[in-house]
């Protein structure tokens, strides 16, 4: 894949794969160092339709971000740095924060599907494609977590 198109796919896509890669982790940092091993990775794929391309660099952060989370070295820290980043963090405002509370409160099963589906805009067979789950398991993993995520906002207080 040449440079200058690989730098417009990571214009493009690069907040997508992050955000994708933050549900899972529920840490910035480790989202962001699976969202550049995804587009290094995908440096190395020959030709690629552009339809497909999203779809794939999330499953394969999403896939990054399951090796490190299992990884034993991961298991054992404890990342400070980002302890202070959240409390110092202004840009948020504190209905955001809230909201992000209630979204990583939710078990991980639930957030991919839901940021996929209500973030990202796509539908539930682009989903299903994405996760690698049936249709019908996709809905019910969306529809059960819409609830718990009202349930989770409601104790947050939004």
């Amino acid at each position: 894949m040449d440079r200058q198109r690989l730098a417009d796919i990571y214009e493009q896509y690069a907040g997508a794969v992050t955000r994708a890669a933050w549900h899972y982790t529920g840490s910035l940092h480790t989202a962001q160092d699976c969202a550049e091993e995804a587009f290094l990775r995908l440096m190395k794929q020959e030709d690629m339709e552009d339809e497909h391309i999203l779809p794939w660099l999330i499953r394969t952060a999403v896939n990054i971000a399951k090796d490190i989370l299992k990884s034993h070295e991961y298991s054992r820290t404890v990342p400070l740095d980002e302890l202070s980043d959240a409390v110092t963090d202004d840009e948020l405002t504190l209905a955001e924060r809230a909201a992000m509370r209630a979204m990583l409160s939710l078990d991980e099963r639930y957030r991919l599907p839901l940021y996929l589906h209500l973030a990202q805009g796509c539908t539930i067979l682009e989903t299903a494609r994405i996760i690698g789950k049936s249709m019908n398991t996709t809905a019910s993993l969306i529809r059960r977590g819409k609830k718990l995520l009202r349930k989770a906002c409601e104790k947050e207080g939004l």
